[in-house]
């Protein structure tokens, strides 16, 4: 028999002996949820209940598994139904799907890639200019997925899109998507759980048989089901209302992609008799930490209300700290954690540097590689990995080398200028039977006399490519921002959309880059800017044999996981919260993503945010986050306006910021941003150094701890000497 008193707190026993009727536990981070969730099983069975008869849903493979493995170490029994929403529902079709009439039961499962296949050969049936039909391919598959995730028809959709000028044609491509997949007798991702619901609506003896076997059913992270998922759960449970679900509305970020907090609050109040309980005890953080958890997510208004509490220390103190911009707080964050490593034990694999959106991510990046830290990324690619970084480099690559054949393909159609793959084969036609390449016979297109509807497409990446050859001569910086212009990325990416609108701040973010490495490398060349880019980016590379790395990562990458230190940054008034949440839904929805955020800390939260940011092409002044403000970090007494043009001089003078006073970052004081005890008072200027990674440099200057190093292939680069892997020649 198993000691529930001594393996479970009084808050957890609650719902563990609750076995009959409707349960909904409200379980807060670091709470030990999932440990409520193996033992109410295993009582369970202890009671008697049959193992057969009890169902368990997670959202991911993962968490499936992990849970399989917890039950069975705890109960002994093996082949527990317990699987994602999808897994369960493809049981039940195997089985079942032929009472619709439509499919047999080796029906094919179709991908993301199988479906964005079919859509676009419907597309490629209709009248529709070619460059269109690519671009409505994303759309039109956002939209079916919208629908059956909402249980809507090609039909019954129609008028929920009235007023989309393309609603015509997506319910079109709707309706014979649909019909094709039935007639390959195919389902989608989505189908997986509208059929079922379909089957147990239509067929009310398969849902009889599913209420008889599944008696007890739980679903984990009940906070992230849409209304599909909550249906079906629905259905299913009705006739014994045995139904367990743990959830936190406290942590719903999902919103975007059709999660419904709401779900918990329609449990409670339509299943009658639901009892429900808190897990409120975290023991993850420290209680400082829980404070300032707390005290944001307490002005959310739509939330049942709970408060994180714990028995553990109070813990370091939370810092915020303001930086002159984003350079000085990747130098900041990353002085604490060498500080950290150096002073208090721990290790790159405790560390977590986390943002609201990826676009932020490249002064760490190129911080962390400089100073030889190892890293993962988790929520995006890594910078110069990123597709706009990399068609945006393209054109700059053919100018440095005409010969450079893979890069002028990339983007002689980007953006959309009608130029198929015929048309490109007519043009390596033409360069081959005169004896040029490709950008060369772009560089005459005339001479090469293609036939006039290719030639007149052509024209327009021709344009271009001699505007910026005319242009070769301009300083480095200024020559990126003349491709920016006149290649004109927004003709690419929506900004009404929030993936396409972070990648045109990715491309800020490169132009910042450039502006950057310009002023520490005057008179640098592209082909040595475009070698210094390479090298960085080669070295940029994740070994799976070293699991001891520091993690990068959007808030949303690591929702579930914990750190003894996280470090939050760019904490400013449109970047977390974030631009787009203009409505009270969606900042709560971002206070939810802060509370995540906070919520991932064990040990040490810092908060960071930059007097200024280079942003959508210009330098502004940002405006610290009101999440700081709410957890009481900073007090915004008033605002007063300076220029962009001195922010550096004055940042330092700004008074309506009054941040709360600092604990030591580690127990051995230091006065530099390292935190380290290097002797630093060997180098001198005109010394060779050897860094780890980069190989040999000279020292051109130094300035306090920093230094500008001038390393071959890499050009110079500003470096800590006392937290740079950096030693002296003899």
């Amino acid at each position: 028999m198993i000691d529930y008193e001594k393996l479970l707190n009084e808050e957890q026993l609650k719902p563990v002996y609750c076995t009959e009727g409707p349960v909904l536990v409200l379980a807060g981070a670091g709470s030990g949820k999932t440990r409520v969730l193996t033992y109410r099983i295993a009582h369970l069975i202890e009671k008697g209940v049959s193992p057969y008869s009890i169902l368990a849903i997670t959202f991911t493979n993962k968490a499936a598994k992990e849970m399989q493995e917890r039950i069975e170490k705890v109960t002994g029994y093996t082949g527990l139904q317990i699987s994602t929403f999808h897994s369960f529902c493809t049981r039940i079709l195997r089985q079942d799907i032929e009472a619709l009439g439509v499919y047999t039961k080796n029906f094919s499962i179709y991908d993301d890639d199988n479906s964005n296949k079919l859509v676009t050969r419907i597309l490629k049936g209709y009248e529709l200019e070619d460059d269109k039909k690519k671009s409505l391919v994303k759309e039109v598959r956002s939209h079916i997925s919208y629908a059956k995730n909402y249980g809507f028809d090609p039909i019954q959709y129609r008028s929920r899109i009235m007023l989309n000028p393309r609603g015509d044609l997506i319910v079109r491509a709707y309706a014979d998507y649909q019909e094709q997949l039935e007639k390959n007798n195919a389902v989608d991702f989505d189908d997986l759980l509208l059929l079922v619901v379909k089957l147990f609506v239509n067929h009310p003896e398969v849902l009889y048989k599913y209420q008889e076997k599944y008696k007890y059913i739980h679903v984990d992270e009940f906070q992230d089901t849409n209304k599909i998922q909550y249906l079906l759960l629905r259905m299913l449970g009705m006739k014994y209302q045995n139904v367990f679900v743990v959830g936190d509305d406290d942590q719903s970020i999902y919103g975007w992609r059709g999660a419904d907090y709401t779900n918990i609050k329609k449990f409670k109040e339509q299943f009658a008799g639901c009892q429900v309980f808190k897990l409120q005890r975290n023991y993850r953080s420290t209680k400082n930490i829980l404070n300032v958890a707390n005290k944001i997510i307490e002005v959310n208004t739509q939330r049942m209300g709970k408060t994180l509490w714990t028995d553990s220390a109070d813990g370091v103190r939370v810092e915020c700290k303001e930086c002159y911009d984003e350079m000085e707080e990747a130098d900041y964050v990353l002085g604490q954690i060498n500080g950290l490593i150096k002073h208090n034990n721990y290790e790159p694999k405790d560390f977590a540097i986390l943002v609201r959106t990826s676009s932020i991510t490249r002064p760490f990046e190129e911080k962390l590689n400089l100073y030889s830290i190892p890293y993962r990324l988790i929520g995006g690619h890594k910078f110069y990995d990123r597709k706009e970084i990399k068609d945006f480099l393209a054109y700059l690559q053919i100018m440095a080398n005409p010969k450079d054949e893979e890069n002028l393909l990339r983007i002689i159609n980007l953006p959309k200028r009608g130029i198929g793959d015929g048309a490109i084969e007519k043009l390596r036609e033409a360069c081959q039977a005169r004896g040029l390449s490709l950008l060369e016979g772009i560089r005459v297109l005339p001479s090469l006399n293609l036939p006039k509807a290719i030639e007149s497409k052509m024209a327009l990446f021709a344009s271009v490519v001699n505007a910026i050859t005319s242009k070769l001569d301009l300083p480095l910086d200024d020559l990126f921002d003349y491709v920016n212009e006149v290649v004109d990325f927004t003709q690419v990416y929506d900004k009404e959309k929030e993936e396409d609108l972070d990648r045109l701040e990715n491309i800020d973010q490169l132009l910042t880059s450039v502006k950057e490495f310009v002023k520490d490398n005057p008179n640098v060349s592209l082909s040595e800017y475009l070698q210094s880019v390479t090298l960085v980016a080669s070295d940029d590379k994740d070994d799976p044999l070293n699991t001891n790395v520091l993690t990068l990562a959007t808030v949303h990458g690591v929702k579930g996981l914990e750190f003894k230190v996280v470090f939050i940054v760019g904490l400013e008034d449109g970047l977390f919260p974030i631009l787009r949440a203009e409505s009270e839904s969606d900042l709560e929805e971002e206070r939810r993503i802060m509370y995540v955020a906070v919520t991932r800390a064990m040990e040490r939260l810092y908060t960071t945010y930059a007097s200024s940011r280079f942003r959508f092409g210009k330098r502004e002044r940002s405006v610290p986050s009101t999440f700081l403000k709410e957890a009481e970090l900073i007090n915004r007494t008033k605002f007063i306006s300076i220029d962009d043009d001195d922010i550096y001089t004055r940042a330092k003078k700004l008074d309506f910021l009054k941040v709360a006073k600092p604990t030591p970052a580690f127990a051995k004081p230091s006065p530099n941003i390292s935190g380290s005890s290097k002797d630093i008072s060997g180098f001198k200027v005109g010394q060779k150094v050897n860094h780890t990674r980069f190989g040999e440099g000279v020292i051109l200057e130094i300035t306090g701890e920093n230094a500008d190093i001038k390393f071959e292939g890499l050009g110079v680069k500003k470096f800590n000497l006392r937290l740079a892997p950096i030693t002296r020649i003899e």
